[in-house]
């Protein structure tokens, strides 16, 4: 399946125009909250207002489906795997030979499953409507050396190009009768070889043209002040948007600490 060439979807919603650090925030308190809990409709709510947020902001349902896509297999995995390893006890759904698989650990591997889609959503909120430049400058304004910035921001640039040049090596390398539709997944692997060795090549290329720049550029130079063209300043959307984030997900959590409520999936 190919990759989207940037995970950012332009717009200019209001969910766009937020300060990155306050969808961080957002991202980071809902993470907080999911992990904290075991409830399932907790999870479905997470799932559901995440798809809200992100339709709000006018992202294609293109992409989402490419999201769902893309966890569909883990989504799969975990609900069916995690009754046949898990040791709770309760009323028996079906035994397999030495294995009893209750309702109790059904419903837990349903949770686990829904709460990696909701913190995966979650994350897709704060990706899919910050660009890469406002997203480095959220970081360096929290206090991340700038030096990190910009490999951050490298690092985000890089990683669709290297995937579409494998797709192009690849396609290159069919084209001249390389077959990567194996069954066996040993030897699925081991066709990709031919076409590995041209992409770690160009990737060492890129990365030598690439720290040329950079010098010529002198950076990280002693002495140097670093500026920004572009500043963050937090509106009153984003206070409102941020202390509805902490009243919600920080209640969720209290409620969890306090009066252990979510701990099991029903």
């Amino acid at each position: 399946m190919s990759l989207p060439s940037v995970a950012f979807v332009p717009g200019d919603s209001w969910l766009h125009k937020l300060d990155p650090r306050v969808k961080l925030g957002f991202a980071l308190l809902a993470a907080m909250a999911l992990l904290s809990l075991g409830n399932l409709l907790v999870f479905f709510s997470c799932l559901v207002l995440c798809h809200v947020l992100l339709l709000s902001a006018k992202v294609p349902t293109s992409r989402l489906l490419w999201a769902w896509r893309m966890m569909l297999p883990i989504t799969i995995m975990i609900p069916l795997l995690w009754p046949l390893f898990s040791t709770s006890e309760g009323t028996l759904a079906l035994r397999l030979g030495p294995v009893a698989v209750t309702w109790d650990s059904v419903w837990q591997g349903l949770a686990a499953a829904l709460r990696v889609d909701a913190l995966a959503f979650a994350f897709l909120v704060w990706l899919f409507t910050t660009d890469q430049d406002a997203m480095v400058l959220g970081f360096r304004r929290l206090g991340l050396p700038y030096t990190w910035g910009v490999t951050l921001a490298i690092t985000l640039r890089y990683i669709p190009t290297i995937h579409m040049t494998l797709e192009r090596v690849l396609d290159a390398q069919r084209a001249r009768g390389l077959v990567t539709s194996y069954t066996n997944p040993l030897r699925a692997a081991y066709s990709y070889l031919p076409a590995l060795v041209p992409v770690l090549i160009l990737a060492l290329r890129t990365v030598e043209n690439l720290s040329r720049a950079l010098e010529a550029r002198a950076f990280n130079a002693p002495g140097r002040v670093r500026t920004s063209r572009k500043q963050l300043h937090l509106t009153t959307r984003d206070a409102l948007f941020l202390a509805a984030t902490a009243l919600g997900f920080g209640g969720l959590i209290l409620a969890r600490v306090m009066w252990d409520w979510g701990a099991t999936p029903l």
